[in-house]
């Protein structure tokens, strides 16, 4: 299944040498244990996506979902940002910001691209400090070319827009399968345009509508992306629905063959860590729900309800429900 272990290169080497490229049959979604590394790179990994979508050698692939998903802007061609993507905030004691990838247009155009893997409770107001040091670039940047010109000090603020594309493994509208959501500013009532200088564009890649079903032929581009995104690294080979040039160099560019040995050293400590945190993470959340079963059968206890039916609807064992009720009556 394509799984092998990165501390032995001979194996790799041996697995993937007959391994079949490109467009096959449907894929086989195969979740690889824990400790053994897939097919394809986790583009969910902050790192990763930074170091597949960042690449020069991959602005192609950015390029395409930018057009894709911002068709209004005729985006032609792209240069990355090559400045740190940490962002020094001249305010004494407030956060600094780090930008996974930037890159911008031939017009000016901004675009900050990001990968969320985890939800954040207060990730609209991140995003929205996030855009204000793009757009305070673009004024200073504006500003050098007034001071040129001192009758013409507007030009500080007719700055190109600036554009935060997030990429998000949650949802905060669940139980929608819609997948792209466009914020901007407007006036309450009207809905008229304020300015078109600060743009948002969040793909909640979880409300997919086929959920770990492969993606038909006739999904729109969001679709088929978040697809690939979410379940590539669970992937043994291309799906045929996923049949653009684009999504060919995507899994072309996150196969973990093409990585070097340092590379691929990394990879493996990154998911390695990442396994630590999922293991975390499903610890708690059993432990909660565990805790919570409890809490429902002391409650129906105390209600009256028999010690088999309280056993039935939460699912802990009559032994447990009877010391429950032993508590209870101490």
């Amino acid at each position: 299944m394509f799984n092998y272990r990165l501390d032995d290169p001979l194996n790799a080497r041996m697995y993937f040498d007959d391994a079949p490229v490109g467009v096959l049959n449907s894929p086989q979604i195969h979740r690889p244990r824990r400790g053994t590394i897939g097919r394809y790179v986790n583009i969910l990994l902050d790192e990763w996506f930074k170091k597949i979508l960042g690449a020069s050698k991959n602005k192609d692939i950015l390029l395409k979902i930018l057009q894709e998903l911002i068709p209004e802007r005729e985006i032609v061609d792209i240069e990355y940002n090559r400045k740190p993507v940490r962002k020094r905030n001249v305010f004494k004691g407030c956060h600094d910001a780090f930008f996974d990838v930037e890159c911008v247009d031939g017009y000016g155009t901004r675009f900050v691209v990001e990968m969320q893997r985890a939800h954040q409770e207060h990730f609209h107001d991140r995003a929205l400090f996030y855009s204000t040091f793009p757009l305070q670039e673009q004024v200073l940047a504006r500003g050098k070319d007034a001071d040129k010109e001192p009758e013409s000090h507007d030009l500080h603020f007719d700055y190109p827009p600036v554009y935060v594309v997030s990429f998000l493994n949650f949802s905060f509208h669940p139980f929608s399968e819609r997948i792209v959501y466009r914020y901007d500013l407007r006036e309450r009532e009207s809905g008229e345009l304020m300015t078109d200088r600060v743009n948002f564009i969040f793909l909640e890649m979880t409300n997919y509508k086929r959920g770990y079903k492969e993606p038909h032929p006739e999904d729109s581009f969001a679709e088929k992306l978040s697809w690939a995104f979410t379940h590539m690294s669970s992937l043994t080979e291309r799906p045929v629905a996923l049949m653009e040039e684009v999504f060919a160099k995507i899994f072309e560019a996150c196969e973990v063959r093409a990585l070097d040995a340092e590379e691929r050293k990394e990879y493996r400590k990154d998911m390695t860590t990442q396994w630590d945190i999922d293991d975390i993470a499903n610890t708690r959340y059993w432990e909660g729900k565990a805790e919570g079963k409890v809490e429902d059968a002391r409650a129906m206890l105390a209600d009256g309800m028999k010690e088999s039916l309280v056993a039935k609807y939460t699912g802990l064992t009559l032994e447990k429900i009877s010391e429950l009720q032993s508590s209870k009556n101490v």
